[in-house]
């Protein structure tokens, strides 16, 4: 038996594999090739999609007991198209293969941008709350199909125990993803009259969640957030970069603009940077005994401490 890990070239996939070095052999697939300096703990395998017939073959090879679902990309330079290819019919290929074989345990991650950010949303979202992110901007479309495919393969496919995970924005001193770079920027936009309150949590909790899930027998939908709140300007200038305020409708329109040129991040994150999106991860903690090593203060300093790394 072995474990397998999509999205495995990545930073947290690399935090997460340290976690479960030593355990079963550890099987790394990957749409992007492996980095030298970061070796894989295991065999890797390099495809060109996950609906591709050698993902097929790894679990024919493998027939992995667990499977860790981290090969969802958000796709600074994705097209729509693509990223709903590998997303969403990459992962329903990959949940048929783990009924087929069949797998004993899948963790997969979400994101807690699902809910999306609407200025009426409560204070503490669960994870019954509707997912209506979708219904604002299409580009998340793909993100809202993704995790009712995973929940509905849990409901239905009993016999392989499923978590799926919720988090909010992971940062941290080696990943460079939208948010880690937006916070690290020396012009960080900011909507004038709007300072909402965030989430943030730190890569080493991340995979710490990730790693308990995949030990734990429960299953279901959780959502995992670090320790505290801090308003969009402050986690700024405490990540180190510099706040340029900005009035509404001249932002959604550069941004819009900036975008289809790939310039800058989706015009999607404008709103969580407008109305709180605020998450309840209470279940987690309380079900699976989590609780985050990283205060928020000390999450976004790691930023301004450490720099930035590809991947």
């Amino acid at each position: 038996m072995s474990v397998l890990i999509t999205g495995a070239a990545g930073s947290l996939a690399a935090l997460v594999t340290q976690r479960l070095e030593g355990g079963e052999p550890l099987i790394g697939v990957d749409l992007r090739p492996m980095r030298a300096e970061r070796p894989f703990p295991g065999e890797y395998v390099q495809l060109n999609r996950y609906s591709s017939r050698r993902m097929a073959d790894v679990f024919r090879k493998h027939k992995p007991r667990l499977v860790i679902h981290l090969g969802v990309r958000a796709g600074f330079q994705r097209s729509m198209q693509d990223r709903y290819t590998n997303n969403v019919l990459g992962t329903r290929h990959l949940l048929q293969l783990c009924e087929r074989y069949p797998v004993q345990r899948v963790v997969a991650l979400s994101t807690y941008h699902v809910y999306g950010a609407h200025q009426h949303n409560a204070v503490g979202i669960r994870e019954d709350a509707p997912l209506r992110a979708s219904q604002i901007f299409p580009e998340l479309a793909d993100a809202v199909e993704l995790d009712h495919t995973l929940t509905t393969f849990m409901w239905r496919q009993r016999q392989v125990s499923t978590i799926v995970l919720r988090p909010c924005n992971v940062v941290g001193p080696t990943l460079n993803n939208q948010i880690t770079r937006l916070l690290r920027s020396q012009r960080s936009p900011r909507l004038l009259g709007f300072d909402p309150m965030l989430q943030f949590m730190h890569e080493d909790d991340a995979a710490r969640a990730i790693a308990l899930a995949c030990q734990s027998n429960r299953w279901g939908v959780y959502n995992v957030a670090g320790e505290g709140t801090i308003p969009y300007e402050e986690a700024i200038r405490r990540a180190g970069g510099r706040p340029v305020p900005i009035p509404s409708l001249p932002a959604y329109i550069a941004v819009s603009l900036l975008w289809r040129l790939r310039l800058i991040f989706p015009q999607h994150l404008m709103d969580y940077f407008r109305y709180p999106t605020v998450i309840d991860d209470s279940a987690f903690r309380k079900e699976l005994g989590f609780e985050p090593l990283h205060n928020t203060l000390d999450t976004l300093a790691s930023l301004r401490l450490s720099p930035p790394r590809r991947g």
